[in-house]
């Protein structure tokens, strides 16, 4: 079932020029404060692909997120020495069914 604000999403970003894309894996600490807390993150999939999360609002709601599971939508481009950067339109938490 496909929500009205995720059609929303969709249609903004294609207005944009931006191809919209699901990034699947685990948050992970990439920088960190003087007393350990986590400054930036990135996404680590399960091909051991890395996408650097963009700090804007939406990508710092995932720094409570560290060593967690996650869906995220988003727009992926190259960043600074070509990495992948996500820029976070919304996420979801995946929990184990056990």
């Amino acid at each position: 079932m496909t929500t009205t604000a995720f059609k929303k999403e969709v249609k903004e970003s294609k207005e944009k020029g931006d191809r919209p894309t699901i990034v699947r894996g685990i948050v992970v600490s990439m920088d960190w404060d003087e007393k350990g807390n986590a400054l930036a993150a990135a996404i680590s999939t399960p091909d051991e692909q890395e996408y650097v999360i963009k700090q804007d609002e939406k990508g710092k709601e995932l720094l409570k997120f560290i060593r967690h599971d996650v869906e995220v939508y988003g727009v992926v481009r190259k960043a600074i020495k070509g990495r992948n950067m996500v820029t976070v339109k919304s996420y979801k938490l995946k929990i184990d069914d056990y």
